[in-house]
């Protein structure tokens, strides 16, 4: 058996670990080039030529072998074997990763833990489009998922844990790198493949497209094109449990029922049980074009957009157990020693649904032109430019009903002023559930409270809407040069002088905004308007005639204005007393029942008092300007940008390097040295009110958007100096040695970087309370534009056993010696609101004094003559940080597994095949959750319960042209949840959905 050693003047800069990429998604031509190989070495090596499943693997274990850095590889093929839906998904199984998912889907890659890395295409700048997005009814920050990017697009990917100075910087945990494919490794003429399936999520109905289709022509090695499309629609269905959104949270001396429930207990402001239907619909393409004028030059360029429509869709009951509609928890509650409420019948004075739409489209675009020298002798060079951008439009439309009475503001006759009354009089005013601890808590009804609370049309309100959005553009572009020159081109003691350069911007530009309603018409008034001459001291003239939540319980802000400043009209009317109607038309069930829709088995039904709900139809609210506009023609909304949510990040990078290679095609070593020197320039436009009493398009706050802002700009300049060696060395037949040591750094978030200080206030609705009906400060968030990157020293050390082409056996242990990780910290800030103001809890990113992670992988594979193959590895990865919380201090990093494990099992014999994968990670720190508590601001860990995916395959290659295939993701539909600090104090969860897949393939 020939073995094949690494010789750097092959490939441009030295460059390591270039993939033996295979050319479509579904083993497009790897049976063409197989057989070719075969014929043209099997005099010197004695192959046998295989194809399928088990060559991916053996390819991508040759790339593996003949790199000199610790990389890890995926090819077209192990793509199209397995049920992906996306790029993450397509990297889970290999040693080392771990990834997050959302809604049944991958989302971000974890380099041993780590969620600091890069991700490139083709060895430079990649942009998504969902590097910073927001989720959900709480706004939950999102960063770099991959979740846009079609798997069919790729040719493969690599992932390098250890870098040399040629490689981008930007990974603290390594590297993803995704790799186009080129139309001249094809086949000579015309190259079709591709595939068409349908697929359908659990529990819910209707079964959808997906399909890619690969084609290429190459003409006779001088001039290539290739292209690709990849379309596909997915609907899941999640049971969830949240709430973590509400900060007004209670232990003690905020909790609302102290007075007759003396003893402690975590009561959050809200549970919220939700039903939640997603739809995806994601299409992509690719275009590559390659010509080679001459044997020494080629020309390239390559363009890959995709684009992702999420249509999320929530019906969720509220339960409320903290201040404000909490009432008292009934005589005979179960509390355990940690303050962790087990079960318990509770009195709230409100029942609630809500009815929560997000609409997200996605858009990106990457273009790349490229051009490569080779002398064939000893002299390479590669010069290239990329141009990269993508936009995000996210719109959100919200609607509370009311399923107790609920107070609205109502006009007498003549124009005299009443107050208010019930919107819903048949309803209860108050009502007991009864609550049983457990991952995903069981609700129910009291005793006295109706059975059809939540399903009588009699009991229910349209209590309030609201609509608002995001927008984001994110631009890049980049020039670099390589050059390779051989000092010594012989086979023996190689050495090889690389250099370059790169330039490069990139910046992005995020807004998010609320849909204000123009009050003007209906009398509310300009209070910044109001003549100084005219102003009562002490009174608060600082709001405009424009309102967020369309509410009609919220009256006329003209009636918290000094008398003397009322028209008549208004005169000694109260906002939330006798005020007239300022939100129009007021509406309920029976009014208006064509706006209901009844969902029944709720959240399956098992989880939830009587399994039926009657609330607001999601399907009408998928456009939110149109669904509120509609609702309240008379009042024209616009959409303004909060500028404290608003922010624009720049970023230009000069770097360069230098790096040597040593070791020829016949040394038994290969040793690589480089450093690499960048200078970052990062520009933060980052907003901030103005002053300390500023105006807000709105009559609130908490109403409206900022008026009065300024523009604070911070400029950082730092240079980074980042030496690397790599080291490979035979220590004996088919066994290598690795050594590597690295300067890394990454960047900083950039929500991190550009939020200004967020502020999330609650209306006390506590009868009898100094502050009833007043919207008092519960919790905030700001970002830090003076946050320093992360920067670590790393080390490792791997033995690789290969046997044969198609076996291997490794262990490698890992350390990082990281300089400063960014925590989150939760501290004490004072902020203004009707109230006069309290001290609440404010989260913000800061430097931490820095930490290590540490660990080892092992790992395994092998193929055997029979068609049985396997592989199989763990990852043990430890980690200790500065940040603390009221309970732990040294905390691990957050969302890093300790434990992880990943396996697959396969067989392919005479055309069919079947593959089962499987992969698990421990617990894992989420963050911290910090809470305002009286006067005592708590915090406590969020931590992720172990969670593991199987995912399996069946295929029958009918002949060499067509095939028919089943698929499954997450076949035993596993569950993920959370828990706040005490296990048995359940944060979170997210029923497991099963995708089934049917379809068939072709290829010519």
């Amino acid at each position: 058996m020939k073995q094949t050693i690494f010789r750097p003047r092959k490939f441009l800069l030295g460059a390591t670990s270039i993939l033996a990429m295979s050319c479509a998604s579904t083993a497009l031509a790897q049976q063409n080039s197989a057989a070719n190989n075969s014929a043209e070495n099997a005099s010197e090596t004695d192959e046998i030529v295989v194809t399928g499943f088990r060559a991916s693997l053996e390819s991508a274990l040759s790339a593996k072998r003949d790199s000199n850095l610790i990389i890890e590889s995926v090819t077209s093929e192990d793509i199209g074997k397995f049920p992906d839906q996306n790029i993450a998904e397509s990297l889970q199984r290999l040693p080392g990763i771990q990834i997050d998912r959302e809604n049944g889907q991958g989302t971000k890659v974890r380099i041993r833990g780590l969620e600091q890395n890069v991700t490139l295409l083709n060895g430079d700048l990649f942009v998504s489009g969902q590097e910073n997005f927001k989720v959900g009814e709480g706004n939950f920050v999102r960063q770099d998922s991959l979740e846009a990017i079609p798997s069919e697009l790729i040719g493969g990917v690599e992932v390098y844990k250890s870098p040399n100075a040629s490689l981008l910087e930007g990974g603290l945990g390594g590297i993803v790198n995704l790799k186009t494919r080129s139309a001249l490794d094809m086949k000579d003429g015309l190259t079709l493949a591709g595939n068409a399936r349908l697929n359908k999520g659990s529990e819910i109905g209707g079964w959808k497209p997906t399909a890619a289709l690969v084609a290429a022509y190459n003409f006779n090695d001088k001039l290539g094109i290739i292209a690709s499309f990849s379309f596909d629609q997915t609907n899941d269905h999640h049971n969830v449990l949240g709430g973590e959104n509400r900060g007004n949270w209670a232990f003690a001396g905020g909790r609302r029922d102290q007075a007759t429930t003396p003893t402690n207990y975590y009561a959050p402001e809200y549970r919220y049980v939700t039903d939640r239907d997603q739809f995806r619909t994601r299409w992509g393409g690719s275009l590559g074009i390659n010509f080679k004028p001459t044997d020494q030059l080629e020309l390239s360029a390559n363009y890959v957009h995709s684009e992702l429509k999420v249509d999320t869709r929530e019906a969720s009951l509220k339960f409320p157990f903290g201040q404000g509609e909490l009432i008292r928890l009934r005589p005979g509650a179960s509390i355990d020693g940690n303050g962790v409420l087990e079960n318990a019948t509770v009195q709230a004075a409100s029942a609630e649904a809500i009815t929560f739409v997000d609409v997200s489209k996605v858009k990106s675009d990457n273009l790349q032109f490229n051009i490569d020298y080779d002398n064939a002798d000893n002299f390479r060079a590669k010069v290239s430019a990329n141009y990269s951008t993508a936009n995000l439009n996210r719109e959100v439309a919200n609607n509370d009903v009311r399923y107790t009475a609920y107070t609205v503001r109502r006009n007498g006759t003549g124009g005299a002023l009443v107050g208010g009354a019930p919107g819903n009089p048949a309803a209860p005013t108050t009502w007991d559930f009864t609550y049983q601890n457990g991952k995903f808590p069981v609700f129910g009804l009291g005793a006295g409270t109706p059975a059809d609370l939540f399903s009588n049309p009699a009991y229910g309100l349209f209590k309030s809407h609201w609509a608002f959005g995001d927008r984001s553009k994110i631009d890049g572009h980049s020039i670099k040069a390589d050059f390779a020159y051989d000092a010594d081109n012989s086979d023996e003691n190689t050495i090889t002088i690389s250099a370059g350069f790169r330039y490069g911007q990139r910046s992005v530009d995020f807004a998010s905004g609320r849909y204000l309603a123009d009050y003007s018409s209906r009398g509310e008034i300009d209070a910044t308007a109001i003549p100084a001459a005219q102003r009562v001291a002490g009174f608060n003239y600082n709001w405009t005639p424009y309102g967020y939540f369309q509410d009609p319980a919220i009256g006329f802000k003209i009636c918290d204005l000094p008398e003397a400043n009322k028209p008549a009209a208004f005169a000694g009317c109260s906002r939330f007393g006798n005020s007239p109607v300022v939100i129009a038309p007021i509406q309920s069930f029976t009014s208006n029942p064509e706006r209901l829709v009844t969902i029944k088995n709720f959240a399956g039904g098992e989880n939830t008092p009587g399994g039926t709900l009657l609330l607001q139809d999601p399907a009408q609210m998928t456009n939110a300007l149109e669904w509120i506009q509609a609702l309240y023609p008379n009042t024209p909304f616009t959409f303004f940008e909060d500028p404290l949510q608003a922010y624009v990040v720049k970023e230009e990078t000069k770097s360069a390097y230098l790096m040597a290679d040593i070791g020829g095609l016949d040394d038994p070593y290969h040793v690589n040295v480089g450093v690499r020197i960048v200078n970052t320039k990062l520009s933060v436009d980052q907003n901030q009110p103005a002053n300390a009493n500023p105006t807000y398009w709105g009559t609130d706050s908490w109403n409206g958007v900022l008026r009065d802002f300024q523009t604070d700009t911070t400029t950082t300049s730092t240079t980074d100096f980042l030496p690397s060696v790599n080291a490979v060395a035979d220590v004996g037949d088919g066994q290598k040695l690795r050594f590597s040591a690295a300067r890394v750094v990454a960047r900083q978030k950039l929500d991190d970087l550009g939020r200004g200080f967020s502020t999330n206030f609650t209306r006390d609705a506590t009868v009898g309370s100094p502050t009833q009906n007043l919207f008092l400060f519960t919790n905030g968030s700001r970002g830090n534009a003076a946050l320093e990157p992360f920067r670590a020293f790393q080390f490792d050390l791997a033995y690789e056993h290969y046997i044969g082409n198609h076996g291997l056996v490794s262990a490698g242990i890992f350390w990082k010696e990281v300089d400063s990780f960014i925590v989150s910290e939760t501290v004490p800030i004072f902020v203004n609101d009707q109230a006069g103001g309290r001290l609440g809890p404010v989260t913000q990113p800061a430097n931490g004094t820095g930490g290590r992670v540490r660990g080892f992988e092992l790992a395994a594979q092998y193929a055997f003559d029979m068609g049985l193959g396997f592989t199989a590895n763990y990852t043990f990865s430890d980690t200790k940080t500065s940040l603390s919380n009221s309970f732990d201090s040294n905390l691990p990093l957050q969302g890093v597994s300790k434990h992880s494990f990943n396996g697959q099992v396969y067989y392919e014999k005479d055309g069919f095949a079947a593959r089962a994968s499987y992969s698990w990670r421990s617990s894992q720190l989420l963050g911290n959750f910090g809470f305002g508590d009286g006067n005592v601001t708590r915090s406590m860990g969020i931590y992720g319960r172990a969670y593991g995916q199987l995912d399996g395959q069946i295929s029958y290659d009918v002949n060499d042209n067509f095939g028919v295939f089943v698929e499954g993701i997450n076949l035993t539909k596993s569950d993920q949840s959370a828990y706040l600090q005490f296990e048995n104090l359940p944060f979170r969860f997210e029923s497991g959905s099963r995708r089934n897949y049917v379809g068939g393939k072709f290829k010519f």
